[in-house]
């Protein structure tokens, strides 16, 4: 059973022994077992709960948090009947009232099962190759009428015979318009959703997706016949009348839900809004015999009498438990200078003989004989280099770099040095990729915000320096290879399954190296999504072997140009990024911390010990800041007329102003605000937008970034190359990878979708020092309990998207009031963007700390939120924690930071609590409150000089005149030219 399953998989978990990597060489210290810290929080409301009474009237059925209840019809205390981990959303009863039967995601993907309603006999009962949804019995009990997109033409309606276990389709794509999504960002249209069938067994009714929903009625003996009765912009699932003369169905518009009475004996149906006020949740009614209605709105239970215009709620109390138990986090000295060696090492690739190495490190280009060679820059400058890819003839590197304003491709010839600028982009390109005759160079162009989004697949004429595109905008691609004929190059993409959610596989797409439409779809293994394709790539050598990653390891095999590929053998256990030497005979590729290289003739793996070596920057000067106001990031108030001493970019002393002789050079900001440099707390950078980036967030007193997903050797390498004074730009904490299990969004995702992948992920984590693990959407609790333990041994902290039961297995931090979730809703926020009792109780509680990114979810500052800003105060009301975070670059870098700040002033909060949301408590949540967010003594030196008053307008925090990090002027308001300071 799926219960004994996740027990196992936690227990096996429960005994890896995880070493802490630390940022610094700073000893960990070993500390006993904590005592195990339980809570108890009692949920009386619910967001975005279903609900369903039982056929007698006498028992309520509740989704809440994931999790199925069963109540008193007339209210009381509430019995779970499902573990948290299954993830279970909107029961609907058996005809007889013994049984119910719901959708959960378990076992990596959502399936149909079946509980009785003591709790008993909890079983999947319908498993298939996609994802099985929004069950409903047959009136007489027989079959399960679902939705499934497990033949990858969208959702169509199913039949499921409970006795046989045969399975039949009631729909096709042809009947609902379906289409197969090829843009980057799409939304659903022409999946069928929600059926049910008549009480008399005659018309089923659904849902059918699109820009507006549908209503639809058909004649199950008559697939011709079909009925549009009722649209809306969202529709919920729909509830037979006893006498199958009406339906009900909750619907949205914008701003706007309402709770319809459809009667269908008149033509055309006649609609009637029994309920058009508040915030009713989309879920499927319950119809009583003399007409009385059961929903959820406002987060109650209500309950509609026949005749009656107000409905009454019915009180429940649901009391979860939540293991809070408190652990050893990593230690951080951010200003050790200890060397150390480099690990974000990004794109290592093969001289053609395979015996030299090229790869970017600390922002340059580095090149060193094998296997254990010392590296030497072949370019040294403050310009970002990325991406080398050596030409087969041995005389050039193709790389990006930002050294002619915006990262363009170059060539440079190792022998000499020289180099040519060969494209001049609109938008920043990346991952330059050499035809097999050396003419020509595939390569990615940013499409829309950054290639974390997407990106266009191109290929530049060395000849004729002609440009030629060879895909639309594709989602999160892998870098481009070519087939060995040169006749296609392939990339590794998203394989979307249906319209109605983003998640695919990552599979092969190759595409005709001529500009021509024609593309072909290959895996190597249906139904399994390779490994993480952002920055990442596929090998394809010479003689048509290909090298991919899949469930972490890398594997080789036989692929043609038209995309048939032989049978497959696994080469390393884990590994990524491997890039062919000229003639096939061996690669390279990184595994964690550990970079290598594979020779194919005898079968061996060698360990390249070529990494650089770094060290933290910190300058040997000192400073006296002196301050007429000063908010030290902590309190409510200002301390005025002081002097900050900074020696060696660390935080001293602070005395009164003119109280202690002058410490090295006098700053004079007597008639001015100091606070700490600002943290940004939910963002994605992309490397390849250049050092401009760095030096937009140092222009915006943002000092310190986390970053909450992207390639980890990426994240790593801007890490290093910031703390090494290599590259302006704000200090880095970074969470690497999205970790996701069987089908993924982002390209960034990575497929982690069992304890083994979890230890491996974990590992990795590990090696490369990553400051937090990152559960992303299409995780099963059942997995993300056991590297929320894994995570906490090394540690570090976890974050998700989700609520409820991650609270309840230790995570640390939720990001987003609503955002993604794989059930297409939030179970924090209901779609008029309300939350309730259960949310606010469970993140009070529980010490969790949250990222509203609320500048994302107003358009930056351009939309209404007040339900979120309603929810933002509530939450700090009753004491939660939150932290200030935004989600670039799907709204601007940096400035959409002073947004956020502006929204939670505007719900109440005072402009020193939003400070300390994006300073101190920011910080402290990072684990390094006590070197950042504070203007105190022993602290880094990172200050901002303000030109206004932000405790009396929390917009002053944009009027910067001046900012240092460790101690060292970045951004001068009255003079641009800091980049003296910045290469210090």
């Amino acid at each position: 059973m799926l219960t004994q399953q996740i027990a196992k998989s936690a227990s096996c978990m429960a005994l890896l022994l995880l070493t802490a990597c630390l940022r610094s060489p700073v000893p960990a210290e070993t500390a006993a077992p904590a005592e195990k810290h339980l809570i108890e929080v009692e949920l009386t409301q619910g967001t975005n709960m279903a609900v369903a009474l039982s056929p007698d009237g006498t028992q309520i059925a509740i989704a809440l948090q994931g999790v199925l209840w069963t109540l008193p019809a007339l209210g009381g205390v509430a019995t779970a009947i499902t573990p948290p981990e299954l993830d279970a959303h909107e029961p609907a009863w058996s005809p007889d009232g013994q049984r119910l039967v719901f959708y959960a995601f378990a076992e990596d993907g959502f399936s149909v099962w079946m509980v009785g309603v003591d709790g008993a006999g909890l079983q999947p009962i319908i498993e298939t190759p996609g994802d099985a949804r929004y069950p409903s019995f047959t009136p007489d009990g027989k079959n399960i009428i679902y939705s499934s997109d497990e033949d990858a033409d969208g959702y169509q309606a199913w039949s499921y015979e409970i006795e046989t276990g045969e399975r039949a389709v009631l729909t096709t794509p042809a009947e609902s318009g379906y289409e197969t999504p090829v843009a980057p960002y799409f939304s659903g249209s022409g999946n069928v959703v929600y059926p049910i069938v008549s009480p008399d067994g005659k018309t089923l009714a659904f849902v059918l997706d699109g820009e507006m929903d549908a209503l639809v009625l058909r004649d199950l003996s008559d697939a011709s016949q079909l009925r549009v009765i009722h649209a809306a912009k969202t529709l919920g699932a729909p509830a037979w009348s006893p006498d199958s003369q009406a339906l009900w169905l909750v619907g949205i518009n914008d701003a706007q839900a309402h709770l319809a009475q459809i009667d269908l004996q008149t033509e055309p149906a006649t609609v009637t809004k029994k309920v058009d006020r508040g915030d009713i949740f989309p879920f499927r009614p319950s119809v009583t015999a003399d007409a009385s209605i059961l929903y959820s709105a406002d987060g109650d239970i209500r309950a509609l009498t026949e005749g009656s215009t107000a409905s009454n709620a019915i009180p429940f109390s649901a009391t979860v438990e939540l293991d809070r138990t408190p652990y050893a986090r990593r230690t951080y000295d951010l200003s050790d200078t200890t060397p150390r060696r480099a690990l974000g090492i990004v794109d290592p690739v093969l001289s053609p003989d395979g015996q030299k190495t090229v790869f970017s490190a600390l922002g340059d280009l580095w090149i060193a004989d094998l296997p254990d060679g010392v590296p030497t820059r072949l370019t040294d400058d403050p310009f970002i280099d990325l991406s080398p890819s050596w030409s087969p003839d041995g005389q050039g590197i193709a790389f990006v770099s930002d050294r002619g304003g915006k990262a363009d491709l170059w060539v440079l010839s190792p022998a000499t040095g020289d180099m040519k600028q060969v494209t001049d982009s609109a938008m920043p390109v990346s991952a330059p990729s050499w035809s097999p005759d050396g003419t020509k160079l595939a390569f990615l162009s940013d499409f829309a915000l950054s290639v974390f989004v997407g990106a266009t697949v191109n290929v530049l004429d060395l000849g004729n320096d002609q440009v030629t595109a060879l895909s639309g905008p594709i989602f999160g691609p892998s870098a481009p290879v070519w087939a060995p004929d040169a006749s296609r190059v392939a990339v590794i993409a998203r394989q979307t399954f249906t319209n109605r959610f983003r998640e695919g596989h990552n599979a092969i797409l190759l595409l005709s190296a001529d500009g021509s439409a024609e593309q072909i779809w290959a895996s190597p293994v249906d139904g399994k999504s390779l490994g993480r394709r952002h920055w990442n790539r596929l090998a394809w050598a010479a003689d048509g072997t290909i090298v991919y990653r899949l469930d972490g390891a890398l594997w080789t095999a036989e692929m043609s140009s038209s995309g048939e590929i032989g049978p497959a053998q696994q080469i390393a256990e884990s590994g990524e990024n491997p890039v062919w030497s000229d003639d096939g005979t061996m690669f390279i590729y990184l595994d964690g911390a550990a970079l290598k290289r594979y020779d194919r003739v005898s079968g061996q793996t060698e360990l390249l010990t070529v990494q650089p070596e770094w060290a933290q920057a910190m300058p040997s000067s000192d400073l006296t800041i002196r301050a007429g106001l000063l908010f030290d990031g902590t309190g409510e108030a200002y301390q005025s007329d002081v002097d900050i001493i900074v020696r060696g970019g660390v935080i001293e002393a602070i005395h009164p102003m003119d109280s202690q002789p002058i410490v090295g050079t006098l700053i004079d900001a007597s008639d001015k605000t100091v606070i700490p440099g600002l943290i940004e707390a939910h963002t994605h950078q992309s490397t390849n937008l250049g050092v401009t980036l760095g030096e937009l967030w140092l222009e915006h007193g943002i000092t310190t970034v986390r970053e909450t997903g992207d390639d980890p050797y990426h994240a790593v390498e801007r890490r290093e190359a910031v703390a090494s004074g290599r590259r302006p730009g704000p200090r880095v904490f970074t969470a690497g990878p999205l970790n996701e299990g069987a089908r993924i969004s982002y390209g960034v995702s990575e497929t982690v979708g069992t304890a083994q992948h979890a230890e491996t992920a974990l590992r990795l984590s590990d090696e490369l020092q990553l400051d937090m693990v990152k559960s992303y959407v299409r995780q099963d609790y059942s997995i993300q309990k056991a590297m929320i333990a894994g995570a906490h041994k090394s540690g570090v902290p976890v974050s998700s998207h989700e609520l409820y039961p991650s609270v309840a297995y230790g995570i640390d931090n939720i990001e987003h009031f609503g955002a993604t979730s794989r059930r297409g809703y939030s179970l924090k926020l209901s779609r008029l963007g309300r939350s309730y009792q259960d949310v606010v109780a469970l993140i009070a509680a529980s010490g969790v700390i949250v990222t509203p990114t609320l500048a994302l979810t107003s358009g930056n500052g351009t939309r209404d939120i007040p339900g979120q800003q309603r929810m933002l105060k509530q939450i700090v009301d009753a004491g939660g924690n939150i932290i200030a975070g935004t989600d670039s670059p799907f709204v601007p870098f940096a400035a959409s930071l002073h947004t956020e700040l502006a929204i939670y002033a505007e719900a109440g909060l005072t402009p020193a609590q939003v400070l300390r949301m994006a300073t101190s408590e920011t910080a402290d949540a990072l684990g390094v409150g006590d070197q950042l967010g504070r203007i105190v003594p022993g602290a880094l030196a990172d200050i901002v000089i303000l030109d206004g008053d932000p405790l009396s307008d929390i917009t002053h925090t944009r009027m910067i005149s001046k900012v240092f990090q460790n101690g060292q002027l970045r951004y001068d308001n009255e003079s641009s030219d800091t980049s003296g300071d910045v290469l210090k």
